[in-house]
């Protein structure tokens, strides 16, 4: 059954539990609620500062508002204007924003204290809103997440019996559970943070004015998968490459699909999943690095060359909007950054990779390695050097 375990603070902020036991007992079977993960959490946002990014054009916003709209559980999709917010009720009502981090890069710490779980897994932050009992209703996702209650008390209930498929809300687009039966209970406050693990149902309520962070991670079905593999090893590859018949034998009947000949079909695959044919290592680095999104550079300079970008930012980090990875390979490694492929030195995508900043004064870099990074900062995947520490974290 679920944990309630006792933490004091520390960064991860699993406390007495270590990351290899939450690893080996809790990720993808079991919830755990951590106390004070974050020890002294104040929120780095306001909810009014929360609802004005929700007015955005290019930030992905939802409103849930369970009673007292026009319908029972009504949705309203953002960009949100901002009269929107005069017309909501008092109570029972949610605004959910989603990828704070890549728009508030300072946020981006907050993230990273779960990199225990590869980076590469993370989706992104979500923040909700919430006055008292505001809720999305019971719903399980699939997905694991880990919610951190940033103001405010909510009521966290969970239930990990399976969900028929007409335990439904009708008459909404949200997947709301119709009757749900709670295991366990707990409630949050500030620096409490639960984990949850795909599958198992959640159900959040508010008790005052609220704020919870939400670090999602990437769950893509094994069609998306399988769907972006074919079109990665189909791209180039030759017309010449046709079935062909091997120990061919005569039929008795011709329209028989023999068992010879799907495992012909067997052999062709296999050659696609095998090292180097292409390597599969380097369709997966690009589709977990791939946020199909366009990223934005506001980068307020293009320089000429790597000496006159480390003059002016000898400090630049990672772009909260990226996603870096790397493979590591006899002769070098692979370095994936927003989809693409480089190859470099071990060292240097270990370098690139460790942490958010990227301190050009403090290391040697190749030539290679220079035009790389002036590429990146003129790309928008390295940017110049922000605040990226909170005061809130301990």
């Amino acid at each position: 059954m679920p944990t309630d375990a006792k933490l004091k603070g520390h960064l991860p902020p699993l406390g007495e539990i270590s990351v290899d036991q939450f690893i080996k007992d809790y990720w993808q079977q079991q919830p755990l609620v951590i106390r004070q993960g974050f020890k002294n959490f104040t929120s780095p946002i306001s909810a009014d500062e929360l609802a004005g990014l929700a007015c955005e054009e290019d930030v992905h916003s939802r409103i849930v508002i369970e009673k007292g709209g026009d319908t029972p559980w009504q949705l309203i999709d953002g960009p949100m204007d901002e009269n929107v917010f005069a017309t909501l009720p008092e109570t029972h009502w949610t605004l959910l924003v989603n990828d704070v981090e890549k728009h508030l890069p300072e946020l981006a710490s907050i993230v990273d204290t779960f990199r225990f779980i590869p980076e590469w897994r993370v989706d992104d932050l979500m923040i909700s809103y919430a006055p008292d009992g505001g809720t999305v209703g019971p719903h399980l996702d699939q997905y694991d997440v880990f919610i951190v209650q940033a103001q405010g008390q909510r009521r966290w209930q969970i239930s990990s019996q399976s969900v028929a498929d007409g335990n439904q809300v009708a008459n909404t687009n949200l997947r709301i559970q119709k009757d749900f039966t709670a295991e366990q209970e707990w409630l949050l406050a500030p620096g409490d943070i639960i984990y949850i693990p795909p599958g198992v149902s959640h159900y959040g309520v508010a008790m005052d004015d609220c704020l919870s962070f939400s670090i999602g991670f990437r769950a893509p079905t094994h069609t998306e998968m399988l769907s972006d593999f074919i079109d990665f090893i189909s791209h180039d590859l030759a017309n010449n490459k046709t079935y062909k018949d091997k120990n061919l034998q005569r039929q008795t009947h011709p329209n028989e699909i023999t068992g010879s000949a799907v495992e012909n079909i067997r052999e062709i695959f296999k050659v696609y999943l095998s090292e180097g044919q292409p390597s599969l290592a380097q369709w997966f680095g690009r589709f977990v690095s791939d946020t199909k999104t366009d990223l934005v550079n506001e980068n307020e300079a293009r320089f000429k060359n790597f000496a006159a970008l480390k003059q002016s930012h000898p400090i630049l980090y990672r772009s909260p909007a990226s996603r870096f990875a790397f493979y590591e390979q006899e002769s070098g490694a692979l370095l994936f950054i927003g989809g693409d492929d480089f190859s470099v030195s071990n060292q240097f995508a270990k370098k690139l990779c460790a942490q958010r900043e990227c301190y050009l004064n403090q290391s040697s870099f190749n030539k290679a390695e220079q035009q790389l990074i002036l590429s990146l900062y003129h790309a928008g995947q390295l940017l110049p050097l922000k605040a990226c520490t909170l005061s809130t974290l301990e």
